[in-house]
């Protein structure tokens, strides 16, 4: 989120929409927001923009305070299936778009930091315990090895935050926000994004997400087996990332969220783990997991 803010207004009809400010450093995302929303839609629900004044200030249509997340939290297993079901549709018409070059696509720079990060914040900082020079050099192969493969599969531009707290119900469609940081990538990031992330660990099973996987398929085309196979990559190398955003935040004292969802982020990759090539990174996870602080 940077350090922009956000304001919930009344208007003179007593309609409420957010104001945005933007400050100077921000000037950046402000435009790739713009621009990212300007390509989007034609395609997907997108708040409508009420006035930007150029300098910083913008005020923009108000969804409503219920995000996908808590739609999800407070419906039945079938009304969630409906709405995991709107969400894939509104990210497969996301990838179905061509790259407007807002953002440099993913590339193994990113996510080779991102999979550091991640070690760093969970080994070093909240278990206190760094890898040796033999684990390191196990973890590093282990890194190496999974973003070469990712990014060797298909891709298609992704939203880059496709998650509950960035989806609104809106009427019988999803409505998508924080989008400026879209970019071409994986063609099963934002779907990795969707199905297994905090506000859907506690209820998202395989066949729910095999069911995600077929529609998917059926807007896009391929074989749900093969989609499947690649997500699980991604998926592994997005929940590391993640792992690691929560345990910083766990070891800053950032809050109890955070604490409440790294137990499930963790068991998400260690369920993951399950390749020849992973191996070694599992028993290394293993070896220090009952020193990390839930």
């Amino acid at each position: 989120m940077g350090r922009r803010r956000y304001f919930r207004l009344t208007l003179p009809d007593a309609r409420s929409a957010i104001g945005v400010l933007y400050p100077a450093e921000e000037e950046g995302s402000r435009r790739r927001w713009n621009a990212a929303r300007a390509r989007l839609e034609a395609a997907v629900r997108v708040p409508a923009m009420l006035a930007d004044d150029e300098a910083g200030h913008q005020i923009v249509e108000d969804l409503g305070a219920e995000d996908l997340a808590a739609r999800w939290q407070s419906s039945p297993p079938e009304d969630r299936a409906v709405w995991v079901r709107r969400a894939v549709e509104a990210a497969a018409a996301i990838a179905a778009l061509p790259d407007p070059g807002i953002n440099p696509a993913f590339d193994a720079a990113l996510f080779r930091r991102e999979l550091d990060l991640a070690r760093e914040a969970v080994f070093d900082i909240l278990a206190g315990r760094p890898l040796d020079a033999s684990e390191r050099a196990a973890h590093d192969e282990w890194a190496d090895a999974l973003v070469a493969e990712i990014l060797g599969h298909p891709t298609a531009l992704c939203h880059r935050d496709f998650h509950g707290n960035n989806l609104f119900p809106s009427g019988e469609r999803v409505a998508v926000i924080d989008f400026q940081d879209l970019r071409r990538g994986p063609d099963t990031y934002d779907l990795a994004s969707l199905l297994w992330e905090r506000t859907t660990l506690a209820w998202m099973d395989a066949a729910q997400a095999d069911a995600a996987v077929k529609w998917w398929c059926d807007r896009r085309g391929g074989d749900p087996r093969a989609l499947r196979g690649r997500l699980e990559r991604v998926l592994l190398q997005r929940a590391w990332k993640v792992c690691g955003t929560f345990a910083r935040a766990v070891a800053a004292g950032k809050g109890e969220a955070y604490r409440r969802y790294l137990p499930g982020e963790i068991g998400l990759v260690r369920r993951l783990l399950d390749r020849p090539g992973d191996r070694r990174f599992r028993e290394i996870l293993a070896s220090r997991e009952s020193l990390l602080i839930y």
